[in-house]
């Protein structure tokens, strides 16, 4: 089987993760609103991301966090997006 060619943006996109010394974790309340917290690895965001959820209920369903990678000088990148490999949407499980 062949292998897919890897895109060159989540080539870039990996790079930037793997020198990542911080993860930050931002959760969207409302219009300008946010939750945000900040880990020094991936686990501890996944960990925060979990917090964040549970201090931060939403009257309009489940809301997902998002995790981002940030290097020493500054560049971010998009990590994961926690519990989404088991979120149902209608008929499609993402």
């Amino acid at each position: 089987m062949k292998r897919r060619k890897v895109h060159p943006a989540d080539a870039a996109n990996a790079a930037v993760l793997a020198q990542a010394v911080r993860f930050d974790v931002a959760l969207f309340l409302g219009t300008g609103r946010y939750a945000r917290a900040s880990a020094p690895t991936l686990e501890d965001a996944r960990i925060e991301a979990m917090r964040l959820v549970a201090e931060n209920p939403s009257p309009f369903g489940k809301r997902l966090p998002l995790i981002y990678g940030v290097t020493a000088q500054g560049t971010g990148a998009w990590a994961e997006v926690p519990g989404l490999n088991s979120l149902n949407v209608g008929n499609t499980r993402l």
